[in-house]
């Protein structure tokens, strides 16, 4: 076959994954490039699954897309995310909060867990992980301020995701890329398509077009038609349903997302501008009890089965979004993994037909971000109690992994945070579930004993000070939130 340059791509979507994608490739392709976006009727009922929040990533994200706060605060419901407070979570009822933050501070080369580790029996008042993370104690005290560059205070440590509503993140980027001359807009379905192999050679539009493109992005969600073949499918071994609603409230909402386990599943309050969203995950044999526990709610539950595949390049089609996996909003891993696809792809665009190379690298690397993703989502299930609801035995008995369990036996052992390249969650994030979790190292690193006691605990009454001194200056989030609206209108109209 001649090596011929790629001069045409197309999108499919109906929802958040094709429109970031749009806006990403509207950025970075060449002018000889035509893109053209091809809008479904229906809006994706999966994207319930991307969830309520995002990591700190997504700042930087969409200022590669020219998509800033001042675009984003005004037009849409969205807060200032500081983490989740998880409570009442899994069959040993625990509570924490998973905070954004800078990574966790290391004396004389040594993590800071293993300080900690080793006041927890002679100081144990000084060893509880959250008094020292400033994005927890700001988000129990539900205030906010943006963290300042280059001062040494506390509130310099403190990262921020996003609380988000799906469907008006979609109705922000529908709005700019329409307006942009250089993207050809269709609002078609897809009648069929003609393959080659595994090249789509054409898709028959709803409106009558034939479209032909020389690399097409397949993010249409799990019923397209333009999906893998059932051959590159991967089982799932797990199935979902959700159900989302907004509960007005008369001010704007906190900080910090609240998510609650129960016997069905899980339960999450995320607070917006105006309400705040309710969004119930539940085993489907749950599914009376989950709806009971949710109240009102005007569109109907989504199924989803876990999973993805195993190739989501094939020829000259890329699946994206939840075609391609599926991921529990349990974190903000869905957004977060997403937005990884979409930079992946953006690196490997490819430039001619011939695209094996890029196709090859796409999915090792995708393969490697989600079974990454797997096991920080299946370190919130293992525990030393039996669980006993179809929803916590049907993730608890999901397939094992030795990685996952190499790192639970490190860190238990003697604290030692086992990381694998480029994982999706850092050593902070880790730090913070395991200590969630109620899982404490049973030894620490000899070299943290350089230090003597006094001296230790000295350090860190200063540091538990400063952070609480810090978040009794800050503002409340309502407040700070309300005085940012009011200047962003008036700068921007």
């Amino acid at each position: 076959m001649a090596n011929t340059p790629v001069k045409k791509i197309a999108i499919f979507g109906n929802g958040l994954a094709g429109l970031l994608c749009a806006a990403k490739l509207v950025k970075i392709l060449p002018n000889q490039v035509e893109l053209t976006y091809v809008e479904a009727t229906n809006v994706s009922a999966t994207d319930i699954f991307f969830g309520t929040v995002t990591t700190p990533s997504t700042y930087d994200f969409l200022l590669g897309l020219d998509v800033s706060e001042p675009d984003i605060l005004p037009a849409t419901n969205t807060n200032f995310s500081l983490g989740t407070q998880y409570k009442d979570w899994g069959p040993e009822n625990r509570a924490w909060t998973q905070g954004y933050h800078r990574p966790l501070p290391a004396f004389n080369g040594v993590g800071f867990h293993h300080y900690l580790t080793r006041l927890k029996s002679a100081a144990p008042e000084l060893s509880e992980l959250e008094l020292y993370i400033m994005s927890v104690a700001a988000a129990k005290a539900g205030v906010f301020a943006h963290p300042p560059e280059g001062k040494n205070i506390p509130l310099a440590d403190i990262e921020y995701g996003y609380h988000f509503i799906p469907e008006e993140f979609c109705a922000l980027l529908s709005s700019k890329l329409r307006a942009i001359q250089s993207l050809k807009w269709l609002t078609a379905d897809i009648r069929s398509s003609e393959r080659k192999g595994d090249d789509i050679q054409s898709v028959s539009l709803s409106n009558g077009d034939i479209l032909k493109a020389d690399f097409i992005v397949d993010a249409l969600g799990p019923q397209s038609k333009l999906a893998a073949p059932k051959s590159q499918t991967q089982v799932s071994e797990r199935q979902l349903k959700a159900v989302s609603s907004v509960v007005p409230t008369n001010k704007l909402g906190g900080v910090c997302r609240v998510l609650t386990g129960a016997e069905f599943g899980w339960q999450s309050e995320t607070p917006s501008q105006n309400g705040t969203r309710r969004l119930t995950v539940f085993a489907p044999e749950s599914e009376t009890e989950a709806l009971n526990a949710h109240g009102n709610f005007e569109q109907a539950p989504v199924y989803a089965a876990l999973g993805g595949l195993q190739t989501p390049w094939l020829g000259n089609c890329l699946i994206l979004g939840h075609g391609a996996a599926i991921v529990e909003p349990l974190t903000p891993a869905p957004i977060l993994l997403l937005q990884r696809d979409i930079e992946r792809l953006a690196e490997l665009i490819p430039v001619t037909n011939q695209m094996k190379v890029e196709s090859r690298e796409y999915n090792r690397r995708f393969t490697a971000d989600y079974e990454h993703a797997a096991l920080f989502q299946s370190a919130f299930f293992v525990s030393e109690t039996v669980a006993e609801t179809p929803y916590l035995i049907a993730a608890s008995t999901a397939k094992s992994d030795e990685r996952l369990s190499r790192k639970i036996q490190q860190f238990r052992s003697r604290g030692v945070l086992v990381q694998y390249d480029y994982e999706p969650f850092d050593e902070k994030d880790w730090t913070m579930l395991h200590f969630g979790m109620g899982r404490y190292p049973t030894r620490y690193d000899p070299l943290a004993d350089h230090i003597p006691d006094d001296q230790l605990k000295n350090r860190l009454t200063q540091m538990r000070a400063a952070i609480e001194m810090m978040a009794k200056k800050m503002p409340p989030h309502h407040i700070y939130m309300t005085g940012l609206l009011k200047y962003l209108k008036e700068k921007h109209g």
